[in-house]
């Protein structure tokens, strides 16, 4: 699972579980002291960035994410002898979720605005790892072309209101450097308590719009795709948490109120694309597994665009208790 050559770098001697669910990276843990992790090359075209650029934010965020472990030379980053690149962490005992229970969702808005807060400050010029991420009109582009050369039945209406969501509602204010994949998922738990002990997959660190995301945020927070009060109430909660440690003013909630909607139909567009060309970003483990997860992420656009006003409403609140 592991090869001997990337062992030998770290010393690794135990032995190692797969860790975690992600759709890019494999990600293994070891003795429960390290994580080791194999970096998709296809997809993270420049895998040594992913560590130049966690290295030159690392003293903002130091007491929030894991920290790096050197190989035995005191490299950060190592290609072994297939050619792949592997970067290895510290492990925190911790609980991770892919459905977040009610009583964390404020832990977790706290957590990643707490992320952005300490990165407001840090000036640090970092590489593209993926270029034109979160650029939701190159991800159209790229869509249509795709279509073009496929037989997949894609709806025309659907296009359309992606691109009228680019044309209108294109993001703005200042830029900063961001998180990049700001989902629940991200967030390791106490085990004991509802407080968040560390933040991961910084592979996508940035400089973007904080909207991005929040927007992210929320909308891997959402358990339905119905105005239900659960819902409401969790929305309410991630806001509370994440403006509290994030506080931006009126002028910008009308944004932050429709990133979740931007972010939605981003991903969805980019499920999509990847499903008409065979699955080579997003792991699958079936044919029609990308497609599927894009109708998931279009319906949950549609959820937070039919409760736009009342989000909006929740941000704003939260906006004046904050000052």
């Amino acid at each position: 699972m592991i090869p001997s050559d990337v062992a030998t770098q770290w010393e690794l001697s135990g032995s190692a579980v797969n860790l975690g669910s992600g759709l890019i990276n494999d990600t293994y843990c070891v003795d429960e002291r390290l994580v080791l992790q194999r970096i998709n090359s296809q997809v993270f075209t420049n895998p040594e960035s992913l560590v130049t650029n966690f290295l030159k934010v690392y003293e903002h965020i130091r007491d929030l994410v894991p920290k790096l472990v050197p190989t035995v030379t005191g490299e950060f980053c190592y290609e072994d002898n297939s050619g792949y690149f592997w970067k290895c962490m510290v492990y925190h005992p911790s609980r991770n979720f892919q459905t977040l229970p009610d009583e964390m969702v404020y832990a977790a808005g706290r957590a990643f605005g707490l992320f952005l807060r300490r990165l407001s400050n840090c000036h640090a010029r970092l590489q593209p790892v993926i270029p034109n991420f979160h650029r939701f009109d190159h991800y159209l582009d790229v869509l249509e072309i795709a279509v073009d050369g496929s037989e997949e039945h894609v709806d025309r209406k659907l296009v359309d209101k992606c691109r009228e969501i680019v044309n209108t509602k294109t993001q703005t204010g200042e830029l900063q450097i961001i998180h990049g994949d700001c989902k629940i998922n991200n967030l390791l738990f106490d085990l004991h308590s509802e407080e968040v002990v560390r933040i991961v997959d910084a592979d996508t660190l940035m400089w973007g719009y904080p909207a991005w995301d929040f927007g992210d945020l929320v909308r891997s927070i959402a358990t339905g795709r119905e105005r239900s009060m659960r819902l409401k109430q969790r929305l309410l909660s991630v806001c509370q948490g994440f403006f509290e440690q994030f506080p931006v003013s009126k002028e910008d909630a009308e944004q932050y109120a429709y990133a979740p909607i931007y972010m939605s139909m981003m991903l969805g567009v980019r499920f999509l694309t990847d499903h008409i060309l065979g699955d080579r970003y997003f792991k699958v483990e079936r044919i029609g597994e990308n497609r599927t997860r894009a109708l998931e992420q279009f319906e949950i656009a549609e959820c937070f665009n039919s409760m736009y006003k009342e989000l909006y409403g929740s941000i704003c609140a939260c906006i004046d208790s904050s000052e």
